[in-house]
């Protein structure tokens, strides 16, 4: 089981261990406009970022960086051995404890958590707060560009961590594995925004993200409420989880709460919606959400 503060750091933590070499620090910062039917636009923040970062602060954007240009679907994690090379030019090594920072977006932030964890970063932590709370609680910031020495990042990627389609077709007729949709629970019963086709992958159960998200900082509610989310959703009748959303970013906000709370047989469906969608030939469910 993961302890909350060794995900979750406090600001004034990270204020302590400012220019500390044991510390990596990334700045993910990105922009949402939905495009519905289709995947929404995470937009670049870069700018923002040079014009204002914490002091160390390298920027990562999950699709620029982080996200497979040539993957057969939206948002493809980047293969683990590009994440390593990426992440070893920007001055870092697997030997830092790394932690990353975000702005209003919070799953994008938690997406970039899943993302380098999957690829293989030993320590990966969340700030409990946003760039804005940190400016705006006065804390240091500067506009000064990092000038750093390439490093040797190894790790080892967790596959266990993506379930494929094939997985998910498979788990729809077992009854020990469940399916955790992350969207909004309109979304779930095939209303409002939807991917290729309203509704849901069969047998699913419905944890919206945002219930275990605090809508302020983006830290992810405390444990107890976690866990009670899952259990009320009937998460707890399943000896395996696969979370998925409709690209695989608010399904890393239900595989951190998962993780968190101490569930280690657990996936995300990187493809998600997106790719399930565009294969008439896979099941989907509409209607009101059935309870346990």
């Amino acid at each position: 089981m993961a302890d909350y503060d060794e995900i979750f750091v406090q600001a004034d933590w990270l204020e302590d261990h400012s220019g500390d070499p044991d510390v990596a620090i990334l700045d993910v910062r990105a922009g949402f406009r939905p495009r519905p039917p289709g995947p929404s636009d995470f937009f670049s923040m870069r700018s923002n970022y040079e014009a204002g970062h914490l002091h160390g602060a390298q920027y990562l954007h999950m699709v620029d960086d982080l996200s497979d240009p040539n993957g057969s679907f939206p948002f493809t994690a980047l293969e683990a051995t590009q994440v390593h090379r990426l992440i070893g030019t920007l001055g870092f090594s697997n030997e830092q404890t790394f932690v990353l920072y975000g702005g209003a977006v919070h799953p994008v932030t938690h997406r970039c958590w899943w993302m380098l964890r999957q690829a293989g970063a030993r320590d990966v932590r969340l700030l409990d707060c946003t760039y804005d709370d940190w400016v705006n609680d006065g804390r240091p910031v500067t506009k000064e560009p990092v000038v750093v020495d390439p490093q040797i990042f190894d790790g080892f990627a967790k596959t266990d961590w993506i379930a494929t389609k094939a997985m998910v077709l498979a788990a729809i007729e077992d009854p020990s594995i469940g399916l955790v949709n992350a969207l909004t629970e309109e979304q779930f019963e095939g209303r409002g925004q939807f991917y290729g086709r309203p509704g849901r992958i069969p047998s699913s159960i419905s944890v919206p993200a945002a219930n275990l998200t605090d809508p302020i900082s983006g830290a992810l509610r405390n444990p107890d409420e976690l866990q009670e989310a899952f259990d009320r959703a009937g998460a707890n009748k399943f000896e395996r989880l696969i979370t998925y959303c409709g690209g695989g970013i608010a399904a890393s906000s239900a595989f951190l709460a998962l993780h968190i709370i101490g569930w280690e047989n657990i996936a995300l469906y990187d493809g998600s919606l997106m790719e399930w969608n565009d294969d008439v030939a896979t099941p989907i469910e509409m209607g009101p959400i059935s309870l346990p």
